[in-house]
């Protein structure tokens, strides 16, 4: 019986110690769900939005405020930004932050656009999904808001 406690005890020291690991290193959720960074694209700086991790967010222009049209083997690609709770930001946005119900959660949308991170970009400030088949785009702090039920217009300044 005293090995068993022993034995018990130790694995709780260990995920103890896992946990605080894990809140160290950021891997545990962060207060905010999406903050802002600066990527260069065609040789302009751009203020856009990032992950908790400060990585870029993309929206899809086929999307529609309500439908992810990036959902099953896409989603490998494209992982929807998700969250549990409403959004929030660490800067103030001039968008409006909502959580909407998709084929892949509860995602995260910022003036209707529903956000997503790029696969390929493995570093803060990248941002090689930029244009990525005509139809993916960096989000935007200034992205502007989708009409109800449109697909969403990419940005032809970019």
């Amino acid at each position: 019986m005293l090995r068993f406690i022993r034995t018990a005890g130790a694995c709780l020291v260990a995920v103890a110690t896992l946990i605080g690991v894990a809140l160290a290193t950021g891997y545990a959720t962060t207060e905010y769900t999406v903050g802002t960074g600066t990527v260069t694209i065609a040789g302009k700086q751009m203020k856009v939005l990032t992950d908790a991790k400060d990585m870029t967010l993309y929206y899809l222009a086929s999307d529609t405020p309500t439908q992810s049209g990036c959902s099953g083997g896409c989603s490998s690609t494209w992982p929807a930004l998700l969250s549990t709770t409403a959004p929030t930001s660490e800067d103030p946005l001039p968008g409006k932050l909502s959580l909407v119900k998709t084929a892949n959660g509860s995602q995260v949308a910022y003036n209707g656009h529903l956000l997503y991170r790029y696969a390929a970009d493995t570093a803060v400030g990248q941002a090689n999904g930029q244009g990525m088949g005509g139809k993916w785009w960096v989000a935007s702090v200034d992205l502007k808001a989708t009409s109800s039920g449109a697909p969403a217009k990419s940005s032809s300044g970019w």
